[in-house]
């Protein structure tokens, strides 16, 4: 099993496509986001490092130190974030942070995070 997120942009849109089994892993089908709504874009090179934690209540699935996929809501007295992972362990990837939209951030394994990042970063 390899994840691998392919993004598709355009001027508008950005969708995160996903294969049939990180649909099913993930429990949700392609993710689309509005460009306008990115607020910062970061390049990691181990990306499940953002994201690998335990969490009481979530919709994701997690193999602690290798996998996780879907999305989830971190909780905490000063910050509810709503966060959509697909992820393997080391792996390079993305970590997108949105604004003004339902999930606050997308983390995903990639090995074009680069190229991605420079993509999007063009019209932010």
């Amino acid at each position: 099993m390899i994840v691998v997120a392919e993004l598709r942009i355009n001027n508008r849109i950005v969708t995160v496509h996903l294969s049939w089994w990180e649909k099913l892993s993930a429990r949700r089908s392609h993710l689309r986001i509005p460009r306008k709504a990115i607020r910062n874009i970061q390049v990691v090179d181990n990306v499940i490092s953002s994201v690998d934690r335990p969490i009481k209540r979530t919709g994701r699935l997690r193999i602690p130190g290798v996998f996780v996929a879907g999305t989830h809501a971190y909780v905490n007295e000063t910050l509810s974030e709503n966060e959509f992972s697909m992820c393997r362990k080391n792996e390079p990837g993305l970590v997108i942070e949105l604004e003004n939209i339902s999930i606050d951030r997308i983390v995903i394994s990639t090995p074009d995070a680069h190229r991605y990042a420079d993509e999007l970063m063009a019209a932010v």
